[in-house]
């Protein structure tokens, strides 16, 4: 593992069947959540009152009341709630999301789900949203009922952000080249592998990534290399150099100007910033 980042599993959560759970926040924590962590499962934070920051991926965000911010697998987060705010966590599993995701093949939850970010709902849209989630809280404990329930709420969610987020079902070599990235970022030849491994058209497969996501395969990948970047300035005492040799840019100065690219930050004052 390139990143130091502590990585919690439902395990430590004493979670026997890897679905999901609500986390309420009135009980001990199982970890340590007052420094910069991920999951290797999906978090719903679940904000009626606002109040304090969370910083989600090095973005860091007033919390406001009636939202809800996603926390996608793998993601680096630090939720710095006031003693004012109130809400819940919904946390759930790979497994889940991948089943929701063949019953209703309709709406593509794992790329919604999959992006983490701040979603922000008008009193009466979450007004709409919290009679789902009290009954989830109601019946946490009535498995069958709880997990069509959350079915319920995430789709919920999605079609109340139709207008503004990304809801439609994505070509599955999206995911694919997602996934493929994740573990392959650091080979430079990454794009071109991935369009043979595949046997996609170069031009094809660009254009349907720009139509779905907004972005080219070189400006994903460098969102990548961005987050890496991120997570080793954060949690590491290497220098720059050492950084820039580790995600295997060929100097420090070359790394220096597309950190400055992507963050409007040096890597120093990055590294100032957050630390």
């Amino acid at each position: 593992m390139i990143s130091q980042t502590p990585i919690h599993s439902f395990r430590e959560m004493g979670i026997d069947e890897a679905m999901a759970k609500v986390i309420h926040w009135s009980e001990p924590p199982k970890y340590n959540i007052e420094e910069t962590h991920s999951h290797d499962f999906y978090e719903l934070l679940i904000y009626r009152k606002g109040g304090g920051f969370h910083t989600i991926n090095y973005q860091k965000e007033k919390i406001r009341d009636c939202s809800i911010h996603i926390v996608a697998k793998s993601s680096t987060h630090l939720s710095e709630r006031s003693r004012k705010s109130e809400g819940f966590t919904i946390a759930f599993s790979d497994m889940y999301l991948s089943q929701l995701q063949q019953f209703d093949s309709s709406i593509d939850y794992k790329e919604f789900y999959s992006q983490p970010g701040f979603i922000h709902f008008n009193k009466t849209e979450f007004e709409e949203l919290d009679v789902l989630l009290r009954e989830l809280i109601k019946n946490e404990n009535n498995r069958s009922y709880f997990l069509n329930l959350l079915a319920s709420v995430l789709c919920k969610i999605i079609l109340l952000k139709k207008d503004t987020m990304l809801t439609q079902k994505t070509d599955e070599s999206i995911s694919a080249f997602r996934e493929y990235l994740s573990h392959h970022y650091l080979e430079k030849t990454v794009v071109d592998d991935f369009l043979e491994k595949e046997n996609h058209s170069k031009i094809a497969f660009s254009r349907k990534l720009k139509k779905l996501t907004g972005l080219t395969p070189l400006q994903m990948l460098h969102q990548k290399l961005h987050l890496e970047a991120k997570k080793l300035l954060y949690n590491t005492h290497d220098s720059i150099k050492e950084i820039a040799w580790q995600l295997n840019f060929e100097d420090e100065s070359y790394f220096c100007k597309f950190f400055k690219s992507q963050e409007d930050l040096s890597p120093n004052e990055f590294r100032k910033k957050y630390k």
